[in-house]
């Protein structure tokens, strides 16, 4: 098979707990949450375990905790160490296209026009916009309850901003 029908998507750093978790740190341009179900294969070649699906990635306090298919127990997780995670190129999903808002105008539902956005302040829960405008800088989440549409194409997000964001009166 060629070599470059293949690409890299990390390396497993340590084990991690009991049940085989391992660390990995990815090196590809993806969220790792991205690469659940591929199929990977290891370099070098670790006795027993030559390949895998991964079943599931959760943060771990280092990044990101990968579960293996077929790997369960801290044994096995300790062969992977050190090796380089490999999965086939056009299995690898496309890197989507970072959104990026600044500019874009920010309207709310009751009170009209906030101003536009001037910075991504990104947090660990969600991502926070700071809005230039007539009530000066004013904070908003970008949650579901707030955020209800953003139209890329006329620059222009509506919001229902939630009581205590803006000053009353």
């Amino acid at each position: 098979m060629d070599a470059t029908a293949f690409v890299e998507i990390g390396r497993v750093a340590k084990t991690h707990g009991l049940v085989g978790e391992v660390s990995v740190i990815v090196t590809v341009d993806l969220p790792a949450s991205r690469l659940v179900g591929l199929e990977v294969w290891f370099v070098p070649p670790p006795v027993g375990v030559r390949s895998a699906r991964i079943e599931s990635v959760r943060p771990g306090p280092k990044g990101p905790l990968f579960t293996l298919e077929g790997v369960r127990d801290i044994g096995a997780a300790g062969t992977l160490r050190g090796a380089t995670v490999l999965a086939r190129s056009c299995d690898v999903p496309e890197a989507e296209e970072e959104f990026d808002p600044v500019g874009f105008e920010v309207v709310d539902s009751a009170r009209g026009t906030i101003g536009r956005i001037v910075d991504v302040i990104v947090t660990g829960a969600n991502d926070v916009w700071v809005v230039e405008g007539p009530f000066g800088e004013v904070l908003v989440p970008v949650i579901d309850d707030v955020v209800m549409n953003i139209d890329e194409e006329r620059e222009r997000i509506e919001v229902d901003l939630l009581p205590g964001l803006l000053p009353e009166g």
